[in-house]
């Protein structure tokens, strides 16, 4: 019975040091053409951007071509090891979005991920993708660069990005330590 309860009280120690477990974010600037109204809200491990005036195209001609530029700085004892990026937006006729995505080591100077992304009226949306980092970092700059573009032509032409949805992901063995962690001071309090 006794183990029973050592199994319990360990379980409940790594759940608990688990949902301890959170990104910082700070530092957090949008920039750019088509940022007016922009906002931002985090969570445990996700910054989400709300975007919305970036639009280009027939709904709002003249403009024809835009960005947007976010930086921020996530940190997290445990460690970084990839993000998880979701773009929600609209596309027709002309529309193109492009991508462009910088993940700098703040501890050890470098960048360790990068992406670039283009979806047209070929490609769909959302788009979604994971970007795995060369190496653990618990402190790192992200920096996105978004270029919308809807050229006029007889179609309904339009580039729309409303949503910038990131998901930050601490680097599965430190999670696995503090388990470990947690069982071990479980079994020395017996």
């Amino acid at each position: 019975m006794r183990c029973i309860r050592t199994w319990a009280l360990c379980a409940l120690l790594a759940s608990a040091a688990a949902a301890q477990a959170a990104v910082t974010f700070s530092d957090v600037a949008i920039g750019g053409s088509l940022s007016a109204g922009a906002s931002f809200v985090t969570n445990a491990t996700d910054i989400d951007f709300t975007l919305p005036n970036a639009t280009v195209g027939d709904p709002v001609d003249p403009v024809r071509a835009g960005t947007i530029t976010i930086t921020f700085i996530a940190e997290d004892p445990s460690g970084l090891d990839r993000d998880l990026l979701s773009i929600l937006g609209g596309l027709s006729g002309s529309g193109i979005i492009f991508f462009n995505e910088v993940v700098e080591d703040l501890v050890n100077p470098g960048i360790i991920a990068s992406t670039n992304v283009v979806a047209d009226e070929n490609g769909d949306l959302p788009v979604t993708e994971t970007i795995f980092f060369s190496r653990t970092s618990t402190r790192v700059k992200v920096k996105k660069t978004v270029v919308l573009a809807a050229i006029d032509t007889d179609d309904f032409d339009l580039a729309s990005v409303s949503l910038i949805e990131q998901k930050l992901i601490p680097e599965p063995a430190s999670i696995a330590m503090l388990l470990i962690g947690s069982v071990a001071a479980a079994f020395r309090r017996r």
